[in-house]
């Protein structure tokens, strides 16, 4: 059985690759599914820029962190881009809650 429990979104969102900040993501949107008992994310984006345009391609693994929220999406799989900094979509391991210090 296939469910979608949850979506939620943010118009601005930080980009993270092994520990340091490589651009932003606008327009994110978040669905969270649960096939086979288990969970399963996917989203939405509508532009990536990154300060390195080598790194703006499919297939880049990363972190996405909601600015205005508490949330970050971890292990991120861009899995589709129209081009270098426009829309595509990403699947992601699991997400996480965080505290603000």
């Amino acid at each position: 059985m296939i469910k979608m429990e949850r979506t939620c979104g943010s118009i601005k969102c930080d980009v993270i690759q092994n520990g340091e900040k490589i651009g932003h993501m606008d327009g994110v949107n978040l669905t969270q599914w649960f096939v086979k008992n288990k969970y399963r994310y996917t989203g939405t984006f509508s532009r990536f820029i990154t300060t390195n345009p080598l790194e703006s391609h499919s297939g880049i693994n990363v972190d996405i962190i909601f600015g205005d929220r508490t949330i970050v999406i971890k292990d991120a799989r861009v899995e589709w881009m129209k081009s270098t900094t426009r829309n595509g979509t990403f699947h992601a391991e699991k997400v996480e809650s965080y505290e603000i210090q």
